[in-house]
């Protein structure tokens, strides 16, 4: 599947209207995912800059630390249709280690992304 940092395209049916959305994943084993938005509207967030190590952007953006929970379906297919599409650097594991201390969801699944995200710096 994939691996934590790792940057994909899903079908997302959860935004308005539905559409392509860019997620990076966060905890591999659990399916957890954080979205990837070009605006701060959801809180908390973590800036991502495009320049220097993140090609794949098409500008500054904002990745969103509400915890997605992908069905595996999901996550092959869109591993089948376009692949790892960019890789999230190790520099932003901190700040979305900080973030998840105000993201909503169980403290289970957040002390989960914590330890997959310590394991990368």
């Amino acid at each position: 599947m994939t691996n934590t940092l790792d940057v994909i395209w899903i079908a997302d049916t959860e935004i308005k209207p539905p559409g392509p959305k860019m997620v990076v994943c966060v905890e591999p084993f659990l399916g957890f995912y954080f979205r990837i938005n070009s605006n701060d509207n959801w809180e908390p967030c973590v800036a991502i800059a495009k320049e220097p190590h993140h090609a794949f952007l098409k500008w500054d953006s904002f990745i969103e630390c509400t915890i997605l929970d992908l069905d595996d379906y999901v996550v092959r297919e869109a591993l089948r249709k376009s692949g790892v599409i960019g890789r999230v650097s190790r520099t932003l594991c901190q700040p979305l280690i900080d973030a998840l201390a105000f993201s909503h969801g169980s403290r289970r699944d957040r002390e989960a992304i914590r330890l997959a995200l310590q394991r990368m710096i």
